[in-house]
């Protein structure tokens, strides 16, 4: 039965002249509606935990991990699931799954039943959809666009950032007037959203032949094996996937967990302070985004990379060093500013090196290194704040960056990676 109607779609949509909507706006439709949810769940789960639970500083990393943790299992097999697939189909039944455990949560919430562990069994939920959600996504983005690639990684980007940034906006203006049960409804809505906007995608069955952006060649299939396969033999991929896992493990714990953390325990903030510190930081993302946007391709992708990760952890060892909360905004801003630079660089390189048949395994391995390296990086960020202070965490974690940059900078090609010439 699902093959008819997937074969009736493409027909349909093969029969229809002009499109409702074209396919690179129902790409960034999605997009923008999993990330204002996602927005909407940094500010709601430490809202919950910290708050309204009285959880510890190692019960909200848990819960943080347990989000991500999925992730660090399921990212390569969901990699081979995509470019093995109808992303179309697939993106719909994300969307559709990733709406129940947001209204059963809102439903405990709303009737003052919920627990810990109800938090943890959300947060793992959530985790495993959105595994399949991100390669599945960011296979496709060169398939919607007939755009430059770094100008369509771009777009992508800024309506990430904006949507995200909407998120943590409502969530800080919401959650006062009506609390975390509207939180939950307005992801609820967001994700139904997102639903609608795959379905006005154009079917994206698997691709089978030999063809590839980046170098040419066959590209033997090993299932989800083969991503890490074509990373390691690719001088361009495997220190910008090396940065990455870097990323997650000592930038993306300090995200998660000791900023809430320090809003809370240094500086006396709560929910309010959250949502306007996860402003600030997405704010300068899409600053610099929107900047690289309007201007013409950067050549020397890699050193603005490297330089990107230099700036972003003076950053946060500044943040270590802040005397009040106006301080930890403006160097968290700063942060966000350098983190543009270097999500845009590093997801440009990769999709314009990545082989088309293999681009969501490739891309599935890369966010490993923000997504799934994230829960060890939660964990170790949560147990260090207990014991030196969230402030010192943020210190300790971010020279520890600064030393993994120094050895990419050093033992691997990173800084040579520059623009191809003949680049579409």
């Amino acid at each position: 039965m699902a093959l008819n109607w997937e074969n009736y779609m493409s027909i349909h949509q093969d029969q229809t002249a002009t499109p409702l909507i074209s396919p690179l706006v129902a790409y960034l439709g999605g997009v923008s509606s999993w990330f204002a949810s996602l927005g909407l769940q940094f500010v709601l789960v430490p809202t919950l935990a910290i708050i309204t639970l009285k959880t510890s500083a190692s019960e909200l990393a848990i819960v943080q991990m347990m989000f991500s943790l999925p992730q660090l299992f399921l990212l390569l097999y969901a990699g081979s699931v995509a470019d093995k697939s109808n992303s179309r189909l697939v993106l719909m039944l994300i969307h559709l799954l990733a709406a129940m455990p947001v209204a059963a949560l809102g439903w405990l919430v709303y009737f003052n039943a919920l627990s810990y562990w109800h938090l943890i069994f959300f947060a793992i939920s959530m985790g495993i959809i959105s595994a399949f959600s991100s390669p599945t996504r960011d296979g496709i983005l060169t398939r919607v666009t007939s755009r430059n690639i770094q100008s369509a990684v771009m777009m992508a980007l800024v309506t990430q950032f904006i949507a995200q940034l909407s998120g943590f906006v409502l969530a800080g203006l919401a959650a006062p007037i009506a609390g975390p049960w509207a939180l939950l409804a307005l992801q609820f809505i967001a994700i139904i959203f997102g639903l609608f906007a795959a379905f006005f995608l154009p079917s994206l069955p698997a691709i089978k032949h030999e063809t590839s952006i980046g170098d040419p060649g066959h590209v033997q299939d090993r299932g989800w094996r083969t991503g890490y396969h074509i990373v390691a033999e690719s001088d361009r991929l495997y220190p910008v996937v090396l940065s990455t896992i870097s990323v997650g493990v000592f930038f993306i714990g300090i995200f998660m967990v000791a900023l809430p953390l320090i809003v809370r325990n240094v500086f006396g903030g709560g929910q309010l302070e959250i949502a306007i510190m996860n402003v600030c930081f997405w704010g300068g993302t899409i600053f610099t985004t929107l900047v690289m946007l309007n201007r013409r391709p950067i050549r020397r992708r890699g050193r603005a990379m490297t330089l990107a990760l230099v700036v972003g952890s003076i950053s946060l060892i500044c943040v270590g060093f802040a005397p009040s909360f106006t301080a930890v905004c403006i160097f968290v801003t700063c942060w966000g500013l350098a983190a543009g630079v270097n999500m845009a660089m590093s997801r440009t390189i990769v999709q314009i090196e990545a082989p088309v048949q293999a681009k969501a395994r490739v891309m599935a391995l890369y966010n490993l290194g923000f997504l799934g390296a994230a829960p060890m990086g939660a964990m170790i960020t949560g147990f260090v704040s207990e014991w030196v202070g969230a402030q010192t965490a943020s210190i300790i974690f971010a020279v520890c960056m600064l030393c993994v940059t120094a050895w990419l900078s050093i033992f691997t090609p990173v800084l040579k990676i520059d623009r191809h010439e003949d680049e579409a």
